[in-house]
């Protein structure tokens, strides 16, 4: 699934080189972060991938999924998330895409969820149709808001509209100065209660880990 380059509810990222966001994903989901972003860097972490798939049970062949995975991963950079993944079927289609953006400045205190509630519920690149799911929720790693919307995103040419669900949780982490914004996104509506439970099963394992010291040393 295609992403635009975008801030993703109106705040500029904050630092995230304190710590790592990170999940416990099971095997459905394949990583698609890159550090570099160059397309070396994607095409082999998405030759790296393809090799995870039972060449037995894949309905498309690897030259075009792994073009795809290469793809979605320089597609995903240039909106700047701290962490991408993706949801594939044994056969080798796209699920969902889902991506952690970290917001927040310098010597600003953070919003509440409250405050900030107005900015979750927009997209910058697509419309939202009808209301959309709003609920607050408790993870461990701190309060959340949960937003559940149906967009409709302009397509490249402008030739109508492309559908999609998304599903797109602020996550205020306790003694941390950051938001934490996951989304995650889908096209088949056929699936969307299994990829819904797919992405609330995933929200309350997500932790943060200290990031590698460059130096070598211990932070």
């Amino acid at each position: 699934m295609e992403r635009e380059q975008r801030e993703t509810a109106g705040i500029s990222p904050g630092p995230e080189d304190g710590y790592l966001v990170d999940f416990d994903f099971d095997d459905g989901w394949l990583p698609l972060t890159l550090h570099e972003g160059t397309r070396a860097e994607a095409r082999k972490m998405a030759a790296d991938l393809v090799e995870q798939f039972n060449p037995l049970q894949l309905g498309v062949s690897k030259s075009v999924l792994r073009e795809e995975l290469e793809r979605l991963a320089l597609t995903a950079f240039e909106s700047g998330p701290v962490l991408t993944t993706v949801a594939y079927t044994e056969g080798g289609s796209l699920l969902a895409d889902l991506s952690v953006f970290v917001y927040g400045e310098d010597d600003v205190v953070r919003p509440s969820p409250q405050e900030y509630l107005s900015r979750l519920v927009k997209w910058s690149y697509a419309e939202v149709k009808g209301e959309p799911q709003v609920s607050d929720v408790q993870l461990p790693l701190g309060p959340a808001v949960r937003v559940q919307a149906v967009l409709a995103e302009k397509r490249r040419l402008g030739w109508g509209k492309k559908l999609s669900e998304a599903l797109r949780y602020g996550v205020w982490p306790n003694n941390q100065e950051e938001i934490l914004v996951v989304e995650a996104r889908w096209l088949n509506f056929e699936r969307t209660d299994e990829l819904t439970h797919l992405v609330d099963r995933l929200m309350p394992t997500m932790r943060l880990l200290p990031a590698p010291d460059p130096t070598g040393g211990e932070r």
